[in-house]
């Protein structure tokens, strides 16, 4: 199957093309899968990324610090066809400063899940209703529910 951002979001297998790439980022090593012209980059899945979470980016608010940006900043120099980028919660916050440092890469992104407040940031954005993380992102696309916050804070089932 080759993956395609192109997809329109109204098409059948644009979120599950996106599901299937970000479960290969959460299971690859450095957390980014590339296929074509779109990196799928995975959001917090260890102590590090935590870390960085709570530490690095709300009191330096330079993410280029963490862990996760600069996994990805190296696949992305390796991988200059990438124009799209496809993430899941912490993603977000990567695919932002991404596009900050690189604006001339002009990137798309897709978001699911993302700590957006109050409708800031890019990109097409996608959350569940019922997830605690993307709770004050008023202009992500609400597509699903579920009392689990875990569950609903999934990039699965859109």
């Amino acid at each position: 199957m080759k993956f395609n951002n192109k997809i329109s979001p109204k098409s059948v297998g644009f979120h599950k093309i996106n599901e299937v790439g970000l479960k290969k980022a959460y299971a690859s090593d450095n957390k980014v899968h590339v296929d074509g012209d779109t990196a799928f980059i995975a959001g917090t899945s260890s102590l590090s990324d935590w870390y960085d979470n709570f530490t690095k980016i709300p009191v330096w608010g330079d993410l280029r610090n963490s862990t996760r940006y600069k996994q990805a900043d190296e696949v992305l120099k390796q991988n200059p066809q990438v124009k799209n980028l496809v993430g899941h919660s912490l993603a977000w916050s990567v695919s932002l400063e991404l596009e900050k440092n690189y604006p001339q890469k002009n990137y798309e992104t897709t978001t699911y899940g993302a700590p957006v407040f109050m409708g800031f940031g890019k990109g097409e954005r996608y959350r569940h209703r019922g997830d605690p993380f993307s709770t004050f992102d008023f202009d992500a696309k609400n597509v699903g529910f579920s009392l689990n916050p875990l569950e609903a804070h999934s990039y699965e089932n859109y």
